[in-house]
């Protein structure tokens, strides 16, 4: 018989279920493109590690914003942000690739960034609905004088305040950006599916957090820390956009990648 005081957390299982999600979507895209046996297990294996080692990041820089707002009260938190696991998880990503694929698979960062431009935000997407669930990363508190009350809600986290579901808000923005990026990446096989992402999600996160009231320390002067690295990520986005249209490589016919078989791409 499990004790009075037993609690589950389901959190780490939502955000587990998207990342698996995301994969099966990217294993599933390499072999629709026929793309060359053994390759996407050596990527997801290479995502995985990263996704793990991100946690790790998004916990580390979590505290680290609590630092920088106030050192002598300082406590560690199990608390985690999200573009901490993004620049941790991105970083090992490409270490990882640089220093033990590159010479295997030369060309597949065209298709690897394709289908992971919609694989991302859909994992995203999945760990805001545990978010939601989780009651964190809630919105500004609504009045009943607010003409918006009625959207409020109300989290075991929030004592009793009536809240802007922030949280929801970005799960139904990634999930329907995901599918709109999914789905170009298996039609049209654009490289532009990142870039896109990059750029949407940068202007999303900085305008939502307008809204947020989930405080999560600070960093620089005047914006919230998340609005710095949404800045990053959409001036990284628009800079990525530039370099893939001057080349002229913006789909993945123009890279001789590993077929299984000689396939000729359609659109």
């Amino acid at each position: 018989m499990l004790p009075a005081d037993f609690t589950f957390d389901i959190y780490p299982i939502i955000v587990a279920v998207g990342v698996v999600i995301a994969l099966v979507i990217f294993d599933l895209f390499f072999r629709k493109k026929n793309l060359k046996k053994g390759m996407a297990t050596d990527f997801e294996i290479l995502f995985t590690i990263s996704a793990a080692i991100g946690v790790v990041f998004a916990i580390l820089f979590q505290n680290l914003y609590d630092f920088i707002e106030d050192p002598s009260h300082y406590e560690w938190t199990w608390a985690m942000t999200f573009f901490g696991g993004l620049v941790g998880g991105v970083g090992t990503f490409f270490a990882g690739y640089f220093l033990f694929l590159r010479k295997k698979y030369p060309t597949a960062l065209a298709p690897v960034t394709l289908i992971a431009g919609g694989c991302v935000p859909f994992a995203h997407g999945i760990g805001r609905i545990a978010c939601t669930m989780d009651g964190c990363c809630y919105g500004m508190t609504l009045t009943e004088d607010n003409p918006f009350y009625w959207i409020g809600v109300v989290f075991r986290t929030t004592e009793g305040r009536v809240v802007v579901p922030t949280q929801l808000f970005e799960a139904v923005f990634l999930l329907t950006l995901s599918a709109i990026l999914i789905y170009i990446a298996f039609k049209k096989e654009t490289l532009l599916t990142m870039p896109t992402y990059m750029i949407s999600y940068g202007i999303w996160r900085f305008l939502i957090e307008f809204l947020r009231d989930d405080h999560r320390g600070n960093f620089i002067p005047g914006i919230t820390p998340s609005q710095f690295w949404a800045i990053a990520l959409f001036i990284g986005g628009v800079v990525y956009l530039i370099l893939l249209l001057r080349s002229k490589k913006t789909h993945m016919r123009d890279y001789e990648l590993p077929y299984n078989e000689k396939v000729q791409s359609q659109e």
